[in-house]
């Protein structure tokens, strides 16, 4: 019967939008209590069973496609985690736009097929969940209700015709070779060299499409987040991508190493950086604070990619950490891009200013989380950031230069240079908007009301609580990793 458990990650969110479907017709506070009630015990249960999962108490359970292991319980811990605040900030969200309750049925639907993207090894029934989260996830692109968010979703779904293709071409490969599409299941020693470099770079740019990888990133992901309520974008930029990201190193790794040291590791590698220094200078550039969040989540994606890449405990452990720090931060800056678009009613960086005379608590959450994103000591950005260099070390890559007593490689350089770049451009944003003296048109505007706040709250509170105590979480990230790690062929 523990075997049925397997089921709870992605059913439970699809009883939860049938719920709250069926109880439309009753009062709003009634559908509020359950949908806050039904992600909260989500998130009680998945860290619950991972902790557990963690510590010996239990082992991996399948049924049948779906494995709970330790990689996808982390994410579908995420998942709900930040679902619950960011269901909890839509309820306000809600008031001040045209939300219906069919967005939180959608949003439980998500929810559900990015746990499921992250619980399985079977190459097809991840594409499924990949898909059905995209789908889902374009619904809610479309409450941004204007022109530019129907234009943006257009091309979401267009991009992902072509991870379609990759994934598919790749489904058929394994299975001609090795007789089965469960990763787990398979004999790697049946398929051809030449088809496992193919593999390879197949579920790579496949499955990493959706993760945030150059180039076709660069097309879908600044609309996609720019244009969608803030809500979605927190969703889309600190958890979905990081959903398909778990994805694509799941398919990947059993081809990583055997596919040769000079190819797809390079490749990947090669990528990483273009994401992490391109997303950086383009997020430099933008005049629009969610189009600057957007570009930085692809800077920001270049990172974990690269620990990833590196593939040594060390790295991997450090992309593992950047996930979830990513997550905080990037969730909460996001939320208050939604704020600022409803008190000023603009998101343009150059028409705000003096916000920080008016809005206090909202100016000192956005530059936390900042300076957390940016790398800056003592935040738990600088922590992961620093632990993905030395896992460039640790994979023996050459050492350029030691600065502060620190070895670092050209990963290392690229990654500072990205973090000053990131650092100047948010304190840029901080300033212009913030600093100042309000215009008279902003003189009364407030911080909005402590439930807005508080998921914001939660999100900077814990990258400064985890950048002063990294061992709250490292001992279980570090085991994590040690998984993924034995995942490489």
């Amino acid at each position: 019967m523990l075997e049925y458990f397997a089921l709870v990650p992605v059913l439970f969110p699809l009883l939860g939008a049938v719920i709250v479907y069926l109880l439309l017709r009753f009062s709003e506070p009634i559908q509020k209590v359950f949908i806050l009630s039904c992600m909260v015990a989500l998130f009680i249960v998945d860290l619950g069973y991972l902790l557990a999962l963690l510590n010996g108490m239990i082992d991996e359970i399948s049924l049948g496609p779906l494995v709970l292991d330790a990689a996808g319980m982390f994410i579908s811990t995420l998942v709900t985690f930040l679902g619950t605040l960011v269901l909890c900030y839509s309820f306000i969200y809600r008031k001040k736009t045209e939300f219906d309750a069919t967005f939180f049925i959608i949003y439980f639907l998500l929810a559900g097929m990015m746990c499921g993207m992250a619980c399985t090894y079977n190459v097809l029934v991840m594409l499924v969940f990949l898909e059905a989260a995209t789908v889902t996830s374009a619904f809610l692109i479309l409450y941004g209700r204007t022109k530019r968010a129907i234009k943006a979703t257009y091309i979401y779904l267009g991009i992902s015709i072509v991870e379609v293709i990759l994934v598919v071409y790749g489904a058929f490969i394994l299975f001609s070779s090795t007789g089965t599409l469960d990763l787990r299941q398979m004999d790697i020693s049946t398929i051809a060299p030449p088809d496992i470099f193919l593999l390879g770079v197949l579920f790579l740019f496949g499955f990493g499409t959706k993760a945030g990888l150059f180039p076709l990133s660069a097309i879908w992901l600044p609309p996609a987040h720019a244009d969608a309520p803030a809500p979605v974008s927190a969703t889309m930029s600190g958890i979905l991508i990081k959903a398909g990201l778990i994805g694509m190193v799941k398919v990947m790794y059993p081809f990583y190493i055997l596919s040769g040291i000079d190819t797809l590791i390079l490749i990947v590698l090669f990528v990483g950086t273009l994401n992490m220094v391109i997303g950086g200078i383009m997020a430099f550039f933008a005049e629009n604070i969610k189009r600057l969040l957007a570009w930085s989540s692809i800077s920001q994606m270049g990172y974990i990619v690269i620990g990833f890449g590196l593939a040594t405990p060390v790295a991997i452990y450090g992309s593992l950490f950047h996930i979830l720090n990513h997550m905080l931060f990037k969730g909460s800056l996001f939320l208050i891009a939604g704020v600022l678009l409803f008190q000023v009613k603009t998101l343009r960086i150059h028409r705000m200013g003096g916000l920080a005379k008016v809005m206090p608590l909202t100016g000192l959450c956005f530059l936390i989380a900042s300076l957390a994103m940016s790398g800056v000591p003592f935040l738990n950005g600088f922590i992961s950031k620093e632990i993905i260099y030395e896992g460039s070390v640790e994979a023996g890559f050459p050492v350029l230069l030691s600065v502060f007593g620190l070895d670092l490689t050209i990963f290392g350089i690229f990654g500072w240079i990205t973090s000053i770049i990131i650092f100047i451009c948010l304190m840029r944003a901080f300033y212009l908007i913030f600093m100042g003296e309000p215009q008279d048109a902003f003189r009364n505007l407030r911080d909005p009301p402590l439930c807005t706040m508080l998921p914001i709250l939660i999100l900077v509170a814990l990258c400064v609580l985890i950048g002063l105590f990294p061992d709250l979480v490292s001992g279980s990230l570090e085991q994590i990793a040690e998984t993924i790690y034995q995942m490489r062929g």
